[in-house]
């Protein structure tokens, strides 16, 4: 490259610029408001607006009512600082449509100007599916409530789906919840509506087993599978075992004698 003209340099780099798939712009903080000096035509096709149509213009018309404050404070801060900053924030095209933009931008200093080089990439389609398991997540640590009164003493709680730590930590919280409100002695929890990984999910059981005794409650599980009452006993300290029963009513009736 250093061999070529200084015009056939800059025609390449362009060239490598718009076929690039990531959205390219340029600002100079030295003009009012920071203006775009600079887009390839990547940008054009991700924000439907030409490079004639941004010039001149700070790159705040991508912003829009549903934009976040506080991802716009970082990026002026950045500006005022000479930093670099990335962000995840929802933009809007020409046409009005939102999408999620991953920005990146970084301060460039050439024949002692200072500029700000800007690579914009749509992100919606990974941002949705966060989003959907997040919702998943939520609506499976729903599922873990409400914890059932099946008498003045004893309460359970059935359990459905993966069981992660997060969900684990939410159960041990809400059970102990549960204990110091109702003055339980005595707690069910179901597992047969649960898959988990090996020696992972009964290490936790017991957890909750401890975090529960210390607050005078006893825990029992019921709906045992094969794969759990193998896993189970292969605990064979003493001090690690746990009470269980194929059934919520027969750990009920285990209870009263």
């Amino acid at each position: 490259m250093k061999n070529l003209s200084y015009p056939t340099q800059l025609s390449l780099f362009e060239a490598m610029l718009d076929g690039s798939r990531v959205a390219t712009s340029v600002t100079d903080p030295s003009l009012p408001d920071n203006p775009l000096i600079y887009t390839n035509q990547t940008f054009e096709a991700l924000t439907g607006y030409s490079q004639e149509e941004v010039l001149g213009h700070n790159c705040r018309f991508l912003q829009g009512k549903d934009t976040d404050p506080s991802a716009i404070e970082k990026i002026k801060r950045a500006v005022e600082t000479q930093g670099s900053v990335a962000v995840t924030l929802k933009n809007y095209r020409k046409d009005g449509s939102p999408f999620w933009n991953l920005l990146n931008i970084k301060p460039v200093t050439a024949e002692n100007h200072l500029y700000f080089i800007g690579t914009q990439t749509d992100v919606s389609l990974e941002y949705l599916q966060r989003q959907t398991l997040a919702e998943k997540d939520e609506e499976i640590n729903r599922l873990l409530l409400p914890i059932l009164s099946i008498s003045e003493t004893m309460g359970a709680v059935t359990l459905i789906g993966e069981m992660t730590k997060e969900r684990f930590e939410v159960l041990t919280m809400k059970l102990s919840e549960y204990v110091q409100n109702n003055h339980s002695q005595h707690i069910i929890i179901d597992i047969s509506g649960v898959f988990w990984e090996q020696g992972y999910f009964s290490a936790q059981l017991l957890m909750i087993q401890d975090v529960l005794r210390l607050m005078g409650s006893k825990l029992y599980i019921t709906g045992i599978s094969p794969k759990a009452a193998i896993e189970i006993a292969e605990m064979r300290e003493p001090t690690k075992t746990l009470l269980t029963f194929a059934t919520v009513q027969s750990a009920i009736e285990f209870s009263k004698g």
